[in-house]
C-alpha cells in the first residue's frame, strides 16, 4: 500500500493499492456511508432519439453501501450513491454507481470516523509493500536510456551508445563492452529492482549477459517488450502495466516463499504448523497463530467461515496472508485445505 495521506483531523484517506492483499484491506477499512472516490467510466444515455451512448471518463465521489473485493479480477469494488465528481454536466445525483478499484490507481477515503487500528493496518500493510528504487533501461542493439522511477516520474540518469552505428564500426562485435557500460551503471546506481526493456532481441542477449557474468543478489531483473526506445520507450514503459507486472511478480515470490515455508515446518515435523478449517481454528482461538495462510479460492468458497478466521487471527496479533489458488504454491495449500498456519508455539 502506498500512503499518500492520512489527516486525522478530517478522517481521511488517500492511498494506493500495491498488491492484491492491499485492495482485501481495503475492503475490511471502506465501511457504509464512507465517502469513497476515484475515477470511473460512466454510460451516458444520449439526449437525441437513435444516438449511441457514449462513455465518459469521471471522477466520481459515492456515499457507500457495499464493498466487495473481487481476488480472480484483481479489483474492489465500492457500490453506492453518487454525491458529487467531475465534470458536472454528466453527474447524475444520487444515481447508483460503482467504483472499480484497482492495483496501481489512487482512491480516496473520507470516513465518518478514522479509527486507530484501521490506521494501524494500513501503515502495516503499506510497510509490507513498501517499495525500494525501481530503475528503468530501454534499449537496443544502439542505444540504452536508463532513468529512476520516482513516484511515477521519470529521473534521467545515462545514454549510453553501443558504438554499432556507423560505417567504422561495421563488423565489429560491440556487445560486450555495451553490455558490460549498462551493467556498470546499474550497479553504481543500485536500485532494488530493474526493468530491462526494448523491441528485437536485445534485452534477451543481455539477460544471458547477466546470468554468465552473474546478476547483483541484492537486485531483482524483470524483462519486458517495448516498441521504442529512449524517452518514448521510457514514457511507454511508465504508461504501460510495468509496474503491475512487477508487482504480480514480487507477490508470486512472496506467495511462493510463504507456502515453503509451511511445507519445510511440516517436513521437519515440527508441530509448528496446523493446516485444514478445523485444526487452524483450535490454534487461532488458542492465540497460537504467528502467521495464517489462506488460498483465494478457500475464501471464496468458504467466505464466511475464513473471514470469520482470519479477523480472529488479526486480533490476537498474527500476520495474514491470502493466496492466488491458480499458481503452484497456491495449489499445494489448496492441497491442505486451503487454510494453514505457523504457530507461535506448539500445541496440544
Amino acid at each position: 500500500m502506498r500512503i499518500l495521506k492520512i489527516d486525522k483531523k478530517e478522517n481521511f484517506l488517500h492511498l494506493v493499492p500495491e498488491i492484491e492483499d492491499d485492495l482485501w484491506h481495503l475492503e475490511r477499512i471502506i465501511e457504509k456511508h464512507d465517502l469513497v472516490s476515484g475515477l470511473s467510466d460512466r454510460k451516458i444515455k444520449p439526449k437525441e432519439a437513435g444516438e449511441k451512448p457514449i462513455r465518459v471518463k469521471m471522477f466520481i465521489e459515492l456515499d457507500v453501501d457495499n464493498v466487495e473485493f473481487h481476488r480472480f479480477l484483481g479489483q474492489l469494488r465500492v457500490s453506492g450513491i453518487i454525491k458529487s465528481g467531475k465534470p458536472a454536466e454528466f453527474l447524475e445525483m444520487g444515481a447508483q454507481h460503482s467504483l472499480e478499484i484497482c492495483i496501481g490507481k489512487d482512491v480516496k477515503i473520507k470516513k465518518q470516523a478514522l479509527k486507530k487500528f484501521q490506521i494501524e493496518r494500513i501503515k502495516k500493510a503499506a510497510e509490507s509493500t513498501k517499495k525500494g528504487k525501481i530503475l528503468l533501461v530501454v534499449l537496443d542493439d544502439e542505444q540504452a536510456n536508463i532513468a529512476i522511477l520516482r513516484e511515477f516520474e521519470l529521473d534521467e540518469k545515462a545514454s549510453l551508445k553501443s558504438g554499432k552505428s556507423g560505417k567504422q564500426f561495421k563488423g565489429k562485435d560491440t556487445s560486450g563492452k555495451y553490455f558490460t557500460e549498462i551493467l556498470e551503471k546499474i550497479i553504481e546506481i543500485k536500485p532494488e529492482k530493474a526493468i530491462i526493456a526494448g523491441p528485437g532481441f536485445t534485452k534477451e542477449e543481455f539477460q544471458k549477459f547477466l546470468e554468465e557474468k552473474g546478476k547483483p543478489k541484492e537486485m531483482q531483473f524483470f524483462f519486458m517488450a517495448t516498441n521504442s526506445i529512449g524517452k518514448t520507450g521510457l514514457q511507454e514503459l511508465l504508461k504501460g502495466n510495468a509496474l503491475e507486472k512487477i508487482a504480480q511478480e514480487m507477490q508470486l515470490v512472496k506467495e511462493t516463499g510463504l507456502v515453503e515455508k509451511i511445507l519445510a515446518e511440516l517436513g521437519k515435523n515440527s508441530g509448528l504448523v496446523e493446516y485444514g478449517p478445523k485444526e487452524v481454528e483450535k490454534a487461532i482461538e488458542a492465540g497460537a497463530v504467528q502467521m495464517l495462510v489462506v488460498a483465494d479460492k478457500f475464501l471464496l468458497e468458504k467466505r464466511e467461515e475464513a473471514e470469520k478466521m482470519m479477523q480472529k487471527a488479526e486480533k490476537t496479533g498474527s500476520e495474514v496472508h491470502l493466496i492466488n489458488a491458480e499458481h503452484e504454491a497456491g495449489k499445494q495449500l489448496q492441497n491442505l485445505g486451503g487454510i494453514a498456519a505457523i504457530l507461535r508455539y506448539k500445541i496440544t
